[in-house]
């Protein structure tokens, strides 16, 4: 059986696990409740969920069982510190947020691409840079991925650059005990301005929505792996991809967000999200040998999800008040 085989067997078992899910289980429910108006929304919808059940499967089944056998330090088989980081991995994995988000935002964005259309203003459509070439679904696809890669660099650098900002995105350095559940221990604030920008630039290059489901997923996944407590060194291809050590040295105490002999100063290196190019340029990069302690100094974080989630928003409003 060849790939192309193998690519339609599961193209069409997937088509038909979504068809399922959304006949028997979802349709009922909007029906019931009067809401079928969202069903081709709530239809596409569905596709967040099934990318991320198939995240999920691959983080329990290949990246915990890469952190017993190759571990960056050694940690408890699973630690209570973790715990919040699961659910929030499965709140923003399996579709409850980026589904909302979806859902919240696709009328919105349709209105700016009317407006933008209005003033006879193009999106940069990668698909007709270079006919023939760029038009190509797996090349559109990478273009796609280094372009997104790069918003979301400026994004992270933004983030530790505004002490209000801070404030939100401290509590996903927080964590002392990382492990490949530790990428969505976000703020809910932080996600959904993430969320939005993204989705924005996503328009503006001209991504299809299929193609952004994709993107998206496996931008996680990657960033899973990079969160992982895995001690992994690429050779000449950490020049190409983030690795979990270059990222855990982001999170490093002292190093990661701290300005170079200034603690509690913003600084940092290592923002990248997928390739370490951009640090690269902007002189931020750090390819480390060692592993150091993760966290943030001299904060204390609550381990329940609504303290967490209320702390920042405090903390972040506190620092946009009159000194």
């Amino acid at each position: 059986m060849d790939f192309s085989s193998i690519s339609t067997v599961f193209s069409d078992a997937y088509g038909s696990v979504q068809e399922w899910i959304f006949s028997h289980l979802v349709a009922p429910l909007l029906y019931q409740f009067d809401l079928m108006s969202w069903a081709e929304d709530v239809f596409d919808g569905i596709d967040w969920f099934l990318f991320g059940c198939i995240q999920i499967l691959l983080i329990l089944v290949v990246l915990r069982t890469w952190e017993r056998f190759s571990p960056a330090e050694v940690q408890e088989r699973f630690s209570s510190l973790s715990k919040a980081d699961v659910f929030y991995t499965l709140f923003h994995r399996l579709g409850i947020f980026h589904g909302l988000i979806f859902i919240a935002l696709s009328g919105f964005f349709f209105e700016i691409d009317s407006i933008l259309h209005d003033f006879r203003f193009d999106r940069f459509n990668v698909e007709s840079w270079w006919p023939g070439v760029t038009s190509i679904p797996v090349i559109s696809f990478l273009i796609y991925l280094v372009l997104l890669d790069f918003v979301d660099y400026l994004y992270h650098r933004a983030s530790h650059a505004f002490n209000w900002w801070w404030q939100l995105h401290a509590l996903h350095h927080s964590q002392t005990v990382m492990t490949a559940w530790s990428d969505n221990r976000n703020h809910l604030l932080d996600d959904v301005m993430r969320a939005v920008i993204m989705a924005f630039f996503a328009l503006l290059f001209g991504v299809s929505p299929g193609q952004f489901i994709a993107l998206v997923a496996l931008s996680q996944f990657i960033q899973s792996w990079q969160h992982a407590n895995i001690k992994v060194h690429l050779g000449l291809a950490r020049y190409f991809l983030i690795s979990p050590m270059y990222h855990r040295m982001h999170h490093a105490v002292g190093y990661g967000h701290e300005a170079i002999g200034k603690p509690g100063v913003l600084g940092g290196c290592n923002f990248g999200i997928l390739f370490p190019w951009w640090d690269m340029i902007f002189g931020t990069a750090i390819f480390p040998k060692a592993v150091y302690p993760t966290g943030v100094r001299n904060l204390t974080v609550s381990q329940n999800i609504i303290t967490q989630q209320w702390q920042g928003l405090v903390h972040a409003f506190r620092e946009l008040l009159p000194k």
